[in-house]
């Protein structure tokens, strides 16, 4: 089934490796947006589209992947 109106969002914390969380969206935050995954809150420090053919098998209108930063309260 293809969704083109969804991008599949890979999300990653600055500074370590792997991947922290995987979404479905139907908007990208954009920088400087604040985020919240598993209770906590993150802010976007950068956003790269991957506009390759295969970067989503064709399923998903792009692959997006988001760094951000653990905000302390």
């Amino acid at each position: 089934m293809i969704l083109p109106s969804l991008f599949a969002v890979n999300f990653y914390i600055i500074n370590q490796e792997g991947l922290f969380a995987r979404r479905i969206l139907c908007q990208v935050p954009s920088l400087e947006n604040f985020v919240v995954l598993n209770d906590k809150r993150y802010k976007v420090h950068k956003v790269e589209w991957c506009l390759d053919d295969n970067a989503t098998n064709h399923q998903y209108q792009a692959l997006v992947n988001i760094e951000l930063i653990k905000q302390t309260m």
